[in-house]
């Protein structure tokens, strides 16, 4: 799939992911849209095992900007890195609301928000429905495209259903990687 062309036709999409290809798509993905800026939100993954997983397959690291979430809430982080911005925790909604939007005035061209699946661990569906309908209203203020991934499972139906209201396109990412 072409999820450059995907985002200049729909400034949000909803990618579902089949479990058993998300690592491949999360490289493939990140591959193609780091030849401009990103701003990549992870909530899945820290932010050395993605560094070290794109490396590895040759995502290009200078054009990207990460937002944390996971990371401090498995071991101590100190300050913050150049090129990444921790987070508590994802269930630290507003502080990553507030994150996304400090990293949205920098006009980046796309953010990659991974993932929605995670969120709902740590969440109920409403709360987190509330967060992404203002967070998407955010992104729509500005020139940045996002790509929102959730697991393509039977368990994140409702949730697929309420966000899929929000964004301007799904995509069954299902064999791109």
């Amino acid at each position: 799939m072409d999820i450059i062309k995907e985002l200049d036709q729909n400034h949000t999409c909803l990618g579902l992911v089949p479990s058993i290809e998300y690592n491949n798509i999360i490289v493939n993905m990140a591959w193609q849209l780091s030849k401009k800026s990103v701003c990549y939100v992870t909530l899945n993954k820290t932010y050395d095992s993605l560094k070290e997983l794109f490396e590895k397959k040759g995502v290009n690291m200078k054009n990207m900007v990460f937002i944390d979430a996971i990371s401090k809430t498995i071991k101590k982080i100190d300050d913050n890195e150049d090129n990444c911005y921790y987070v508590s925790s994802p269930s630290a909604l507003t502080e990553i609301s507030l994150a996304i939007s400090k990293f949205l005035k920098h006009d980046f061209d796309y953010l990659i928000f991974d993932s929605l699946t995670n969120l709902t661990v740590y969440e109920k569906n409403a709360p987190v429905a509330k967060f992404l309908s203002s967070l998407i209203n955010k992104i729509n203020e500005t020139k940045t495209r996002a790509i929102f991934y959730t697991i393509n499972m039977g368990e994140q139906s409702e949730l697929i259903k309420e966000v899929s209201m929000f964004v301007d396109n799904t995509l069954n990412l299902e064999n791109t990687g």
